[in-house]
C-alpha cells in the first residue's frame, strides 16, 4: 500500500519500497510521491509481489507491509518467500491487512512465525508478526 509507506517516510523512516502491478496505481504513486516530496526515499517497482521478493530485494528489512486483494493467497506466499529468502532479522515487524483473519492465521500457522498482536478497524484486521525465537 503506497500510503503506508508514504506515510513511513514522513514519520522518519529512510526507505521505504512500493510494489505495484498496475500502471494505473504506479502513475498515482508517483504523483503521491511528487506532492510529499518522498521520491528521493522511495524505490518504486511496478512489478508482482514475487518478481519484487526474487529479483529486487537484497537487504533485510525492518517493516513490511502486506495489503493483497483479500480473496487469495498472496499473504501467506509473501511471508512464506520472505522467510524462505531470509529477507528479515530477528526485530523485523510483518503487518498483514485482511479481512480474512481466521483463513490467514490458519495459513501462517504452517511457518516460523509469530503473531505479536492484531488490531480490528472496522471489517479490516491487521495481523502483526515477527520471526520465531530460536532455541
Amino acid at each position: 500500500m503506497e500510503l503506508a509507506g508514504i506515510e513511513a517516510i514522513s514519520r522518519g523512516a529512510k526507505k521505504a519500497i512500493l510494489c505495484d502491478q498496475s500502471k494505473q496505481a504506479i502513475r498515482i504513486i508517483k504523483k503521491n510521491m511528487e506532492k510529499t516530496h518522498t521520491k528521493e526515499q522511495i524505490e518504486l517497482y511496478q512489478a508482482t509481489f514475487e518478481e519484487l521478493l526474487k529479483t529486487k530485494i537484497k537487504e533485510k528489512l525492518d517493516i513490511i507491509f502486506i495489503d493483497p486483494p483479500y480473496q487469495t493467497d498472496f499473504a501467506y506466499e509473501a511471508v512464506k518467500m520472505i522467510l524462505e529468502k531470509d529477507l528479515i532479522h530477528q526485530d523485523s515487524i510483518i503487518v498483514i491487512e485482511t479481512d480474512q483473519e481466521k483463513r490467514i492465521k490458519q495459513q501462517l500457522e504452517t511457518l516460523e512465525i509469530e503473531i505479536m498482536d492484531q488490531r480490528k478497524y472496522g471489517r479490516v484486521h491487521l495481523i502483526f508478526l515477527n520471526q520465531k525465537r530460536k532455541g
